[in-house]
């Protein structure tokens, strides 16, 4: 699925309306940890995963380092974004200035991570959405190794697969598996309506009982 498409499917559709849907189809486990949120408030996320896994480095000393993370980041393409999986490390800094910059340069759309994020304060400025569990000024040289790229790795106890689609903002983020993306927004579209109709029963009655009990929604 391309991101033009996936744009014109989940445009405006926030990580809440798509866990009501999922929700709707039994998929209930589909949010990251509460903690995995936004570097900026600005920052939102919406596009088909890339998935990077790292494990505690075995050399701290390396002769070559970055070697796992240079291969993968050479086959993300222009409209995906990187999942940075670490098994919840807070041993380093896995994203910053420098890697973000050459991202912005091939239109990555975006980096999410069960880690910890560095050079906090250029980044948030910037549009580039970046979301993590927070941030060290530590780097992963000799701490972290990436193992492996374009697997499905899980973070937190959500399995993530190349494509799926990511959907983030202020509340955390959602992951849409990608054979049910078709069907999501299609929910997505239904709850929106109801939502609509809901919030004009609300206004003209001021009872939240005989909007639920009309529309079914809250």
């Amino acid at each position: 699925m391309t991101q033009p498409s996936l744009r014109r499917m989940f445009s405006g559709v926030s990580s809440a309306l798509a866990a009501d849907a999922l929700d709707h189809l039994d998929l209930r486990n589909q949010c990251l940890d509460p903690d995995v949120m936004p570097l900026a408030p600005s920052h939102t996320l919406l596009g088909p995963a890339f998935c990077l896994r790292a494990e505690p480095a075995r050399d701290t000393r390396p002769a070559m380092p970055y070697q796992g993370l240079l291969r993968a980041m050479e086959h993300v393409r222009g409209d995906e974004i990187v999942v940075f999986a670490t098994g919840r490390s807070d041993a380093a800094g896995v994203w910053g200035e420098l890697i973000t910059a050459a991202c912005q340069a091939r239109r990555v759309a975006g980096a999410l991570t069960d880690g910890l994020i560095r050079d906090a304060a250029q980044l948030a400025r910037g549009p580039f959405p970046i979301f993590s569990r927070g941030t060290v000024p530590y780097d992963s040289k000799g701490r972290l190794d990436v193992v492996a790229h374009g697997d499905p790795v899980t973070l937190g106890s959500v399995t993530i697969r190349p494509g799926d689609v990511l959907i983030g903002d202020l509340d955390g983020v959602t992951v849409v598996p990608a054979e049910v993306a078709g069907r999501v927004a299609e929910l997505v579209a239904g709850k929106r309506a109801a939502e609509d109709a809901f919030r004009a029963a609300a206004a003209e009655s001021g009872s939240l009982t005989d909007a639920f009990q009309r529309y079914g929604v809250l």
